[in-house]
């Protein structure tokens, strides 16, 4: 080994032990020196992506507060929901550091952007679950990104988190599919376990809400199985259905 690899393999070296204890301290955005206790300061988490106006029933962004007209047109199953942001840069990125690069820190990283925008009866709500995750992508990925988030904010939030309401068997990916090949698609995969429930105010978390068709089967069956209000949660929502 030459010199000059030798050098560049130690500073290597030293530059990812360096970067942890970095990052520790600094907000991960801007790089700037962070005194805030989340991993991202609170000026970088200002500017994050929010709508002023959502859908009060399906919380996809509007021009004004109210209902979105395909709301009004058909109400879905679920009562009410709620984005804690846009699907928009930096959220979509880290989203994928936790669900393509397997990065699983970051489930907690983005439970904790969540509680900091909560839905506003969060204290009516009796339990969590979660929108199961088809067997095919369980095994290609290991976990299930909303069952993490559930959990990470189950347990900020002292609310237990009851899995296995509902299944899902494998079905093409729904990002591949438009609104009503999604509909379709989910309608036909969700199926109902065991389990039940007795009048639970029950609160869906999802990693991101795109037609609401998954919320709205999910929220079906939760119904079925005994729950008398369904709400959604997610971290993230599309800008259109």
């Amino acid at each position: 080994m030459d010199w000059s690899t030798w050098i560049e393999k130690k500073v290597y070296s030293r530059l990812k032990n360096a970067l942890p204890a970095f990052l520790n301290h600094h907000c991960e955005l801007c790089l700037e020196l962070n005194h805030d206790a989340g991993f991202i300061c609170s000026s970088c988490e200002n500017s994050l992506p929010r709508a002023k106006h959502r859908c009060q029933m399906c919380a996809i962004a509007l021009p004004n507060q109210g209902y979105c007209g395909q709301c009004l047109h058909k109400k879905p199953a679920f009562d009410y929901s709620h984005s804690s942001f846009s699907y928009a840069a930096p959220i979509d990125a880290w989203l994928q550091h936790l669900k393509s690069k397997h990065r699983t820190e970051w489930a907690h990283k983005l439970a904790s952007l969540m509680l900091h925008s909560q839905p506003q009866n969060l204290s009516q709500v009796d339990a969590f679950t979660f929108v199961p995750a088809t067997r095919w992508s369980l095994i290609k990925r290991g976990f299930n990104p909303a069952e993490l988030i559930a959990r990470e904010l189950g347990q900020a939030l002292n609310k237990p988190v009851i899995a296995q309401l509902a299944a899902r068997s494998h079905s093409s990916e729904q990002k591949q599919l438009n609104r009503q090949q999604r509909i379709n698609n989910v309608s036909q995969h969700f199926r109902r376990t065991r389990k039940t429930l007795n009048g639970e105010h029950i609160l869906l978390i999802d990693d991101v809400m795109t037609t609401g068709s998954t919320a709205h089967s999910m929220a079906l069956l939760l119904k079925q199985a005994g729950a008398s209000q369904v709400g959604i949660w997610c971290l993230a929502r599309t800008a259109k259905h």
